[in-house]
């Protein structure tokens, strides 16, 4: 069969919806966000696809699945074995890096236990095995060092509150320990103790002290600063509260020096190298390395090794190593890693199912994304893309538009077939930014900036000694090629300037399933006291999480199946069929609809179904930053990492004198929205409010104040400031990758 049929999709958004997409191809799902395209593509396609494997397991495996597993179709032909690669970040495990998430830190470890002298067991060169991890830091390369700079003030006196650390401010029990010590002089500044007086504030080890007075005896520990933070958190950086990290540094293990592994297996070498080093260094070099090695014992390692190392390569993150934690990796990184180990195997006929492949890449790499989903193309298999990017939608086989608008205004095929078909189209909104009919414009003129944040001497990962002073008060663009050192700037400046600037990332609202739209928004209190006032309860009952919430899946709407190495499996509760709600609740009504229906409703239907100033103005909120399309039960939990951010936003519209750092706020956007996000970021700094956004869509940067370009490359051969200044300056500037697309936006600068 050479194509996909659905017919009669109802799924989520759909509106009992047929499509017909062609396989062996690479297709790109287009539409403005929440249209429902992640429907189709992940929903129902690859569902399908998880579950078709799902039914040719055993009857014990199958007895597990419900019926309502299968999506909310009619009818789907045409679907073989599915493989999602995701942008789902590797998140929690340290020891999980990128050369064991692809295998080829496992070749790199046979090559050293193969040819390497003495001759020893593979195991000696796994961080993750007792015989080869490294003593101190046992495996993770990492290791805490205090910075004295942020746990101390100098210029003041322990009773003018030298210690940072909120346990120890003046009068409470940490600083009363510290004064009842009798160590210190608690009025001399802290410029003036000598060495030792400084180490023993800093580092002193526990010590018992006792005072008697009277018949009563009072006994406690005083102990350093730094030596209580560490030892109340189990004494392993990973322990660290984020509350208690911003007084350390991440630095390599002084032992092993980032290698992992302990002594012995660091002092066989290959040409010079320990593992550790190879492992350390970008993927480039370690694949010259891996080349240049010439013994018989190799001959068999070799290719397998240069292949996955040549694979990473070709998605565009050579810029990365071997030992980098995964969990370190941003989501479009980890996506394209994920998409390097898909590209090395001999799949055919499978459906690979991406989102947004090219995010969190520059211009100059996306053209790399395009030839890989070509090669899994050619490689025998269909290609199913949901992408905003103008490139990769060029270069795409074939083209689906759902739309017109998002959630409930959406659900529909506006358009299918080739670029041309879609510019023809006249219901196609798409087609109208692909023709050149709508476009985002260009600034004309620039605001000054008010001030500065000046960043001194960033030294952090690749960041080669930087500084640079930030303009405030106007919209600033952070940009780079991929790994050029933007995020090790970010979190310099939140080192830095931690207390005066707000980062608003993409990072989940909230991990809870319980937590809902309107709950964050602060509307669902309003919402239940109407209906409780209206029929003289407690407000508690109309909660899914409290007295109203269904008894079998307690208020979750589903049940969740173990299935061990297949992974969970959600199966909407057969009880109250996924409205959350005992039935009984479901009786009482406000205005004709009940409370389930209630959170069922956008944004706009809630702020016209209730006649309630505040809930009105939280709604107009959602709306400002494009999120008015999504119904107001829904899970914080299924929010992507874009609507996360664009929430997180809305909470902040009102607010003046901010420095707001946003990282990749285009993530997820199609032409019309990041139209829509340029006014709520212009709207942001009218407002009185820095913005700085880490960007690389060229309609976004182009319309920024001010530009602070990183590079020229990534890894090693980033970190350095390649230029700053308005766009039309950068686009002048020809030793940068950004200036040379921006110049295509002022052709005659």
């Amino acid at each position: 069969m050479n194509k996909i049929v659905i017919k009669g999709a109802r799924e989520n958004n759909l509106k009992n919806i047929d499509i017909e997409i062609p396989r062996n191809r690479v297709v790109c799902l287009v539409g403005v966000s929440g249209s429902g395209k992640s429907t189709i593509a992940f929903d129902i396609i690859a569902r399908e696809g998880e579950r078709q494997y799902f039914e040719s397991l055993p009857s014990y495996a199958r007895r597990y699945l419900h019926k309502s597993n299968r999506p909310e179709v009619d009818e789907i032909k045409g679907v073989s074995a599915s493989i999602v690669i995701s942008q789902d970040r590797v998140r929690g495990n340290p020891r999980s890096t990128v050369g064991t998430l692809t295998e080829a830190y496992t070749y790199l470890r046979l090559l050293y236990s193969r040819v390497g002298l003495p001759s020893m067991d593979s195991s000696y060169y796994s961080f993750n095995h007792p015989y080869g991890a490294c003593k101190k830091c046992k495996g993770l390369g990492r290791a805490v060092e205090v910075n004295v700079d942020k746990v101390i003030d100098k210029s003041k006196s322990l009773n003018e509150g030298a210690i940072v650390p909120g346990d120890w401010y003046v009068g409470g029990r940490q600083w009363s320990i510290v004064k009842a010590s009798g160590h210190f002089d608690m009025d001399k500044k802290l410029y003036d103790y000598d060495a030792d007086e400084l180490d023993r504030i800093l580092y002193a080890p526990p010590e018992m002290l006792e005072s008697v007075s009277g018949e009563f005896i009072d006994r406690w520990t005083f102990q350093g600063v730094v030596h209580r933070i560490i030892h109340r958190n189990n004494n392993t950086h990973r322990s660290l509260s984020e509350n208690d990290m911003k007084y350390f540094e991440l630095v390599d293990c002084p032992e092993c020096h980032g290698g992992r592994l302990n002594s012995k297996s660091l002092e066989v070498k290959l040409n010079g190298k320990n593992i550790g080093e190879v492992g350390n260094m970008p993927l480039g070099e370690c694949l010259v390395f891996v080349k240049s090695l010439e013994h018989k014992n190799a001959e068999v390692i070799k290719p397998r090794l240069i292949d996955q190392l040549q694979g990473l390569i070709n998605v565009g993150v050579g810029y990365l190593s071997l030992n980098r934690s995964a969990d370190t990796l941003s989501g479009g990184e980890a996506q394209r890693v994920k998409m390097a180990r898909q590209l090395s195997c001999d799949l055919i006929e499978a459906v690979y199912v991406l989102d947004e492949p090219t995010a969190g890449l520059h211009p100059r790499d996306v053209t790399k994304v395009v030839e890989n989903l070509k090669r899994l193309r050619d490689n025998g298999n269909s290609v199913i893309v949901v992408e905003h990017d103008e490139t990769v939608i060029r270069s795409a086989d074939y083209l689906v538009e759902v739309g017109l608008g998002g959630g409930k205004k959406g659900g529909e095929i506006i358009a299918t077939g080739k670029i041309d078909d879609l510019i023809a189209n006249p219901s196609s909104l798409t087609g109208k930014y692909l023709g050149g009919d709508k476009f985002i414009k260009t600034k004309a003129n620039y605001r000054k900036a008010s001030g500065e944040l000046k960043i001194i001497n960033a030294t952090r990962h690749n960041l080669k000694n930087v500084s640079v002073n930030i303009p405030t008060g106007i919209l600033v663009a952070l940009t780079g090629v991929s790994g050029s050192g933007k995020s090790s700037l970010v979190e310099e400046i939140m080192s830095q300037h931690g207390d005066s600037v707000v980062l608003i990332d993409q990072g989940q609202v909230g991990a809870n399933k319980r937590g809902c739209i309107a709950t964050y928004v602060g509307a669902f209190d309003r919402i239940r006291k109407y209906f409780a006032d209206e029929h003289r309860m407690h407000p508690s009952f109309f909660s899914y999480n409290s007295h109203g919430g269904c008894e079998l899946c307690k208020g979750v709407g589903f049940i969740e199946m173990d299935m061990n190495f297949l992974g969970d499996v959600k199966i909407k509760c057969e009880s109250c069929g996924g409205l959350r709600y005992k039935e009984k609740v479901l009786r009482y009504k406000y205005n004709g609809r009940n409370i389930a229906e209630v959170l069922t409703m956008t944004a706009s239907e809630i702020g016209d179904f209730f006649d309630d100033k505040e809930i009105k103005t939280q709604m107009n909120l959602l709306d400002e930053v494009g999120l008015d399309y999504m119904e107001m039960g829904q899970t914080l939990d299924t929010l992507s990492g874009g609507e996360s951010q664009r929430l997180k936003l809305a909470s902040k519209l009102q607010a003046k004198g901010e420095f707001y750092i946003l990282d990749e706020p285009t993530s997820g956007l199609h032409f019309a929205d990041v139209e829509k996000l340029l006014m709520l970021l212009n709207k942001l700094v009218d407002n009185g409010n820095t913005v700085l956004v880490v960007e690389h869509n060229m309609d976004v940067i182009k319309n920024a104040d001010w530009i602070i370009d990183l590079g020229p490359e990534g890894g090693e051969k980033g970190g350095q400031l390649v230029a700053g200044g308005t766009p039309v300056e950068i686009a002048n500037v020809k030793s940068s990758y950004t200036g040379k697309y921006l110049k295509q936006c002022f052709p005659h600068s």
